[in-house]
């Protein structure tokens, strides 16, 4: 089971733990001051428990599996008012599922009466005031991202902090040409279509994306002192790899297989929360100026993916990579002269 796969599984179970424990209090909170119930107080909770397993189990599966999906791609494209709009459709269908599944299940009946039921409407009514404040949220965190949310929340780079952190400088190639060609519409929508489908890859292996920029996209990671850093050279190969399956995807859009660099490089960097209106967190330092200058190494060098000698040494390489030396150079900002490297897939 991938990372990203194992995460979304135990954010599943949370959430349907969460809700069956809100189905508890719900059915605690009807049977006992609103309605005695019919049978005997524990099997009413039990068969509480059990509708609201079920009706959770069939919402988080949606929300945690299916819109993340390749069949979910058209929900994720959507503006945030449509797809929280489509999104609420489905939920009052597995509301409707759900109480359809508890009369049959728990009372022999199979009919459409709980429509007017108070109960009915009064689940439906906080689902649905739940499932749309989630959602707000979430739309949330997709714009601002979910590290940098909860750093602003808690204010943890209120006062300026050092990390050690591993930058990816990700450029499209020849992204200005392609206007001439595209136009900057067309070409935007290339450049838009081609961070949508890296997103997944970046993801899976931990990546925290930081920012666009036009045609380049800042990735960052923890530099950690275990075996983790190897993440940041998964996620390049795994970007590789899926951009070559879509490839016909993109010959057939926009008449070519866009192309990318790579610069990688870690270190040492200040780490402040700057704004005021529009609040971001942001990266100081020689770090991430190295970072960017050694992608446009990249050029220079005509390779696609660099990576320095700091860096390298803080990766354990196992045997399907291997190094390979390509220059010495004197960056620009940078006293002493720069190694670079290259990585191939044995």
């Amino acid at each position: 089971m991938s990372h990203l796969t194992a995460s979304r599984v135990r954010l599943f179970l949370i959430l349907v733990f969460l809700s069956v424990l809100v189905g508890f209090a719900e059915t605690y909170d009807h049977y006992t001051l609103h309605e005695p119930p019919k049978d005997n107080l524990t099997v009413t909770f039990v068969r509480g428990g059990l509708t609201w397993l079920f009706g959770s189990s069939l919402l988080w599966a949606f929300e945690i599996f299916f819109v993340p999906s390749q069949y979910g791609v058209f929900l994720r494209k959507m503006s945030i008012v449509s797809a929280i709009f489509i999104k609420s459709l489905v939920v009052v269908c597995i509301v409707m599922l759900t109480a359809i599944f508890s009369g049959y299940a728990f009372h022999g009946r199979f009919n459409l009466e709980f429509f007017t039921e108070a109960h009915y409407i009064r689940v439906l009514i906080i689902v649905g005031i739940l499932f749309i404040a989630l959602q707000t949220a979430t739309q949330v965190i997709r714009i601002v991202g979910a590290r940098a949310l909860i750093n602003i929340l808690l204010g943890k780079y209120r006062q300026p902090v050092q990390e050690n952190r591993i930058f990816m400088f990700l450029d499209i190639v020849g992204s200005t040409t392609l206007a001439e060609r595209l136009g900057d519409l067309g070409v935007q929508h290339m450049i838009n279509e081609f961070f949508f489908d890296i997103t997944e890859p970046i993801l899976e292996h931990g990546g925290e994306i930081h920012r666009y920029i036009g045609d380049q996209v800042i990735v960052t990671w923890p530099l950690s002192a275990g075996t983790a850093n190897i993440r940041v050279i998964q996620c390049c190969f795994a970007i590789n790899r899926l951009i070559n399956v879509k490839a016909q995807k993109y010959e057939k859009k926009f008449g070519f297989v866009p192309g990318f660099r790579i610069g990688l490089h870690g270190g040492p960097v200040v780490i402040g929360h700057c704004g005021d209106q529009k609040q971001e967190i942001s990266y100081f330092g020689d770090t991430i100026k190295t970072a960017a200058r050694i992608e446009q190494q990249c050029k220079v060098l005509d390779c696609p993916l660099i990576i320095s000698s700091e860096l390298l040494n803080r990766i354990s390489l196992p045997k399907d990579y291997i190094a390979q030396h390509l220059s010495t150079v004197q960056l620009r900002g940078r006293q002493e002269e720069t190694e670079l490297f290259t990585i191939k897939a044995i």
